[in-house]
């Protein structure tokens, strides 16, 4: 009986923990580097334009919700994000990223306002601490965290958070 209570509790404070957390404890944009996959080098942190909202998201080619949200989001790039610094972060290689997103998000590809990254150490994770994909994370002009999003569903709520 302690055992199940014990797990029930611990449980429980897992939810309300993550449920109150959503940020993760993120003030600004945390520092970072990963491949660039449409050209050679290094993106990192520091490459972001200033004065420019940037919206940072971690997917997979092989996710479902992935696919939903980024469609989504190519279709309604013109009304909403041509004016975001978009960074899009994979742990799967261009060979597999760059097909996938020409099917479902071809707005992304070879666009100024988009920089698409290799995540070929798995440093993502520890570093912004998503739990799902697709994970969706908005910064102000002025690199200050506004909103983490998840899913194909929560990422509809970014328009509104969009100036």
């Amino acid at each position: 009986m302690k055992t199940t209570l014990t797990t029930f509790a611990f449980v429980l404070f897992t939810f309300f923990s993550f449920a109150q957390n959503t940020d993760n404890g993120l003030k600004t944009i945390p520092e970072f580097s990963f491949l660039k996959m449409q050209s050679e080098g290094i993106f990192n942190s520091k490459d972001i334009k200033k004065g420019k909202q940037t919206l940072i998201v971690l997917f997979s080619p092989t996710c479902i919700h992935c696919k939903l949200a980024l469609n989504h989001f190519s279709n309604n790039y013109d009304e909403h994000l041509k004016n975001v610094q978009i960074i899009l972060v994979s742990e799967y290689e261009a060979k597999d990223v760059i097909p996938f997103l020409k099917e479902n998000a071809p707005v992304f590809l070879n666009n100024k306002n988009v920089e698409l990254l290799y995540d070929s150490n798995y440093e993502f994770a520890p570093i912004f601490q998503p739990t799902s994909l697709p994970t969706f994370y908005l910064f102000d002009k002025d690199k200050n965290f506004v909103a983490r999003k998840m899913g194909s569903v929560e990422a509809n709520q970014l328009f509104n958070l969009i100036k």
